[in-house]
């Protein structure tokens, strides 16, 4: 699912804490203890009740629901809106999910002849009609983000890894993930016909005609000896 500024409110505490990488240290009853996010701490210190989806600090006697816990951790440089760090993490944070449980449903990865585990990211990024990278440092290619509405010089791919990651949105993966990215579809055939079709476009504008074979020249007719 995508949440939108209307949910921020009734997402689960728990949920946000796993997006933001805690998990709970112990669980009694309806309360979950975690080690704060916004803080480097030597003991988990942060209580959240799942009943009423709120939260506790025992180190500062602070609490609050999920907008306040996100005004603690974001980077007010960076965010303006609490919810709009949330739904950033929310978002990945589901999108990965999804990504996940897709990695585990056994799909024939080779759609009209193409093999899409075997498709180097340059290749695609090459069908995407971006030939050469912006930039190059060792076995790490810069691109434009292609998914960027700005067009931005943040994408940088790993060409031993095959793997990318955008520097800007934390964004990373495999090519599946740069298609999702792309295409906004979570459906592992819709992504396996979307990478295939654009390398088979690709490919088909690269072929040339084989060149016309020239005309012998006439033999000589024999002369007729008299």
């Amino acid at each position: 699912m995508r949440y939108t500024k209307n949910d921020v409110r009734n997402i689960p505490l728990t949920e946000f804490m796993a997006a933001l990488g805690e998990k709970p240290v112990k669980s009694f009853e309806d309360m979950k203890l975690y080690y704060a996010p916004q803080r480097d701490d030597p003991e988990p210190m942060l209580v959240v009740d799942t009943n009423t989806n709120r939260w506790y600090d025992h180190a500062t006697d602070q609490s609050g629901d999920i907008i306040d816990l996100a005004a603690l951790k974001m980077n007010p440089t960076l965010y303006m809106d609490p919810r709009d760090f949330i739904l950033k993490y929310m978002n990945e944070y589901e999108q990965g999910k999804e990504l996940s449980i897709m990695a585990r449903c056994p799909q024939p990865p080779t759609v009209v002849g193409i093999d899409i585990k075997k498709v180097k990211l340059i290749d695609f990024m090459k069908a995407l009609g971006q030939e050469h990278p912006v930039a190059a440092d060792g076995n790490l290619h810069i691109y434009n983000a292609p998914y960027d509405p700005k067009g931005e010089p943040t994408m940088v791919i790993n060409t031993e890894t095959n793997l990318w990651r955008d520097t800007k949105s934390g964004a990373y993966g495999s090519i599946y993930d740069l298609a999702y990215e792309l295409t906004g579809s979570c459906n592992m055939s819709e992504l396996n016909q979307y990478i295939a079709g654009q390398i088979s476009g690709k490919e088909k504008s690269q072929k040339v005609e084989p060149p016309k074979q020239e005309q012998e020249p006439d033999k000589p007719k024999r002369k007729m000896r008299l």
